[in-house]
């Protein structure tokens, strides 16, 4: 059921007294962190234990099970007395907390209802559905990975029956026993996300369908707070060809994107809904835009170089792109501030991959031709996952089990963020997991995600809480975004407040991976259709314009876009936009001038040109002069 890890004790031994006069003491409980392999409910809040590792606590005395953090709340009498260690299940309204109902339901197959169903086992609790996939090489006990989540505070939240014509492919007899949940997804457009449940019989199905009913009512009843962040928006959908091999993203101002795909680099004008090509056809597998250097920075090619492209060239301006000629098999780069003199001074931070090794080179941004200047570089004994800029000059790489904090200047010896006192040491180094990303919090503190689990450290690496962020399933990517980690996963996105560790919010988005390094532009997979969509903070005006207001200042979302290609320079293409099939006017000259007033008298009135030639040279000296 559990595997034992050595790494933390969350009790104390006992003291044994010898003075004959006194009754022996009660023994107290000896609860040690434990990972666990299947989903297990916490003995006293009876909520789900949710984490890929390290879940939970057992009593090594008696066997008590329960999160690390109910551990102080447990009866200290150890075992705890039986009437204190059977809890009905049942969810506590005023906190949302502890488990309602279980069972087992099927869901569809990957591809649709046609393709059959498979069973899930289901838990509702703290006011969400945790859905588990059953393997049947383990005698049908379900994954410790969460399947899906669905979550009974989104606004959209609804239980209700099915009709014929709600499951086209599902066999008469199913339909009685089918009920389907639909939560929200994407707005703009408005879709949302529905999910199909089959219960054993129908009156099964009335089971679940009245108990989440009821469950929802309750929830809404007392008013608990609604925690989401974030809402998901459309940027762009599968009818534009280019986007189905994009590998990055950037944004360059609220009506531009500057994309990066297996076909180069593009230019995207939302506002006159227009791509244009940038450069050459080279595979583009990072992109980064400095708003203060107006540049963009790209990994492209076969060997993976880092090119600077200045941002005219995003215009069809014919720009040079300036190749940093030490960047070959880069794994990563990360740009930002690295000094205040007194104007704030750019950099550029490059892993390079080397022969069982890695190496990081530093630039700085400068507004010369090359556009960037060596200052120096780290050697690094193992492979770079990933680089963030701290304040102060401060670079973070992370690696394999762990991170380290560097100085930009070379002015201070670097620092693990894992401090060998540490007692999450052994454990991370045992397990080998991969670093995804560090995040600098207030007050000299640190969030490290790693694959499996999120930790707090102090400056000095030492635990500085006990509380461990646990993601329900298996990342494929983490990224931060407006104070919150964005944990992607192949069936949903998970978000936590770094702040307070707590998981406020779950986007039902399918395959989803970011495109750029705070998630705000990311990719995802709806019926089988790829999306690019903006992950929009709920709280603040989005980073691009995606809806229009009309004239009562009402928003009203664009309709659907058809992107042109853009060819040329922009500057140079009249704002008319004339056909260069429609001829230009023939022998018509300006004679006099006719009706009231005499001030179009002082205007330049030109003759119309005669051909179509002409009319475009003559339309470019116009608007030259």
């Amino acid at each position: 059921m559990y595997a034992q890890d050595q790494t933390s004790s969350l009790g104390h031994m006992p003291q044994h007294h010898h003075h004959h006069s006194l009754p022996p003491k009660p023994k107290s409980h000896q609860f040690i962190v434990r990972s666990f392999n299947s989903p297990t409910k916490c003995s006293h809040c009876t909520s789900l234990m949710v984490g890929l590792t390290r879940q939970g606590a057992v009593c090594d005395v008696c066997g008590f099970t329960c999160h690390s953090a109910c551990c102080h709340k447990v009866p200290p009498i150890c075992p705890v007395p039986p009437h204190q260690t059977k809890r009905p299940l049942g969810i506590d309204p005023t906190r949302g907390i502890g488990t309602a109902y279980e069972g087992y339901v099927k869901v569809p197959k990957t591809g649709g209802v046609k393709k059959g169903w498979v069973r899930q086992f289901v838990v509702v609790c703290d006011f969400k559905l945790f859905l588990y996939d059953i393997s049947p090489d383990r005698q049908a006990l379900p994954s410790i990975y969460v399947s899906q989540v669905l979550d009974m505070r989104d606004e959209q939240f609804l239980v209700s029956s099915v009709g014929d014509s709600d499951v086209i492919h599902a066999t008469k007899k199913d339909i009685p026993c089918i009920f389907r949940i639909t939560t929200s997804l994407m707005d703009p457009p408005g879709l949302k996300n529905h999910t199909l449940m089959l219960a054993d019989t129908e009156n099964e199905k009335s089971k679940w369908v009245v108990a989440l009913t009821e469950l929802h009512r309750i929830l809404k009843r007392n008013n608990l707070p609604n925690t989401s962040v974030f809402q998901v928006k459309e940027v762009l959908d599968n009818t534009q060809v280019f986007i189905k091999n994009t590998m990055a993203a950037s944004i360059v101002d609220p009506d531009r994107l500057v994309i990066g795909t297996e076909e180069g680099l593009f230019c995207l004008d939302l506002d006159h809904n227009e791509v244009a090509r940038v450069g050459e056809a080279k595979k583009v597998y990072q992109v980064e835009f400095v708003c203060e250097e107006q540049l963009v920075v790209v990994v492209a090619g076969k060997q993976h170089h880092v090119r600077l492209v200045p941002v005219r060239a995003l215009d069809g301006h014919e720009v040079e792109w300036i190749k940093v000629a030490e960047t070959k098999a880069c794994i990563t780069f990360c740009t930002g501030i690295m000094c205040h003199a007194p104007q704030p001074v750019y950099c550029l931070c490059v892993a390079i991959k080397r022969q069982n090794t890695s190496q990081v080179i530093i630039y700085e941004i400068t507004r010369t031709k090359s556009r960037h200047k060596r200052l120096r570089e780290v050697m690094l004994p193992t492979q770079a996952t990933c680089l963030h800029i701290f304040s102060e000059g401060r670079l973070c790489v992370g690696y394999q089990a762990g991170f380290s904090v560097y100085s930009i200047l070379g002015d201070h010896h670097p620092i693990s963020l894992i401090h060998a006192d540490n007692p999450l040491l052994g454990f991370l180094a045992y397990s080998g997991i991969v670093s995804m990303l560090a995040v600098e919090l207030p007050h000299g503190e640190y969030l490290l995600a790693f694959h499996t689990l999120g930790i707090y450290v102090d400056s000095q690496g030492r635990k500085s809480r006990d509380t461990e962020i646990m993601y329900p399933a298996v990342p494929v990517a983490i990224t931060y975004w407006d104070g919150h980690l964005l944990v992607y996963s192949d069936t949903h996105i998970d978000v936590f407040n770094a702040a307070t560790s707590v998981w406020v919010q779950t986007l039902n988005v399918k395959r989803a991976r970011p495109l750029n390094s705070t998630g705000s532009i990311s990719m995802c997979t709806i019926n089988d259709m790829t999306h690019v969509i903006h992950i929009s903070n709920i709280h603040q005006c989005d980073l691009i314009n995606i809806s229009n207001i009309d004239g009562s200042g009402r928003i009203v979302p664009k309709p659907k876009r058809r992107f042109s290609i853009r060819e040329g320079y922009r500057s140079t293409r009249g704002p008319d936009r004339r056909s260069k099939m429609i001829s230009a006017p023939t022998n018509f000259n300006h004679i006099s001038h006719m009706g009231p007033g005499d001030g179009i008298q002082i205007q330049r009135l030109l003759d119309l040109p005669t051909t179509v030639e002409t009319a475009d040279q003559h339309h470019t000296q116009h608007r030259v002069r």
